[in-house]
């Protein structure tokens, strides 16, 4: 009797989900895959920022090599003229016209067409707040004893150089820059 007074008081055998555990389920479920594809679009993202940051710390790098090993040529081949050499591969009006190009970075606007610059100083009285870095400027970059001239070009020995790459990325307008200096050995 014992038996069939629980077989009988309105408890059946439970068979499947209810409506609201699959609600439950299907909830927790979409929070899960909202957050999965959340995770992966957020780190595509950082992945293209990291790939933009690389070609651009490469090109620093190439570029500086370049800057250095004209600089190492130049001094051999006319030591008289060094800076002018310089000047003439990398300032404004040589050969790299004070720019460069970085293959799959954007310019930062539509009127710059490179993203990279270079900028060779020859003015002693240039500070390291007027660029922005910590080159020890104002220098004395012609051994003449001062560092009050104003155009170093024709007697440097000593010349401190700044690239900059800007460019519009996936985080906005993103810049980089690197400053060192190149002598007449």
């Amino acid at each position: 009797m014992h038996r069939k007074a629980l077989g009988s008081g309105g408890r059946r055998a439970r068979r499947g989900f209810t409506m609201v555990e699959l609600a439950i389920a299907m909830s927790m479920l979409m929070i899960g895959l909202v957050s999965a594809a959340s995770a992966t679009m957020r780190m595509q993202h950082l992945r293209k920022q990291n790939r933009e940051r690389l070609i651009a710390q490469n090109a620093l790098r190439s570029i500086g090599e370049r800057v250095h090993a004209q600089s190492y040529r130049d001094s051999l081949d006319h030591p008289d003229a060094w800076a002018q050499n310089v000047l003439a591969a990398f300032g404004p009006g040589g050969t790299m016209q004070g720019v460069f190009d970085v293959e799959f970075l954007n310019p930062p606007s539509e009127d710059q067409e490179f993203p990279g610059t270079i900028q060779v100083i020859v003015d002693e009285t240039t500070t390291d707040a007027a660029l922005g870095m910590d080159l020890g400027l104002p220098r004395d970059l012609n051994g003449d004893g001062d560092a009050a001239d104003l155009d170093v070009s024709a007697d440097a020995c000593i010349l401190p150089v700044v690239l900059r790459i800007e460019w519009k990325g996936q985080q906005g307008l993103q810049e980089i820059s690197h400053g060192f200096f190149v002598m007449g050995y």
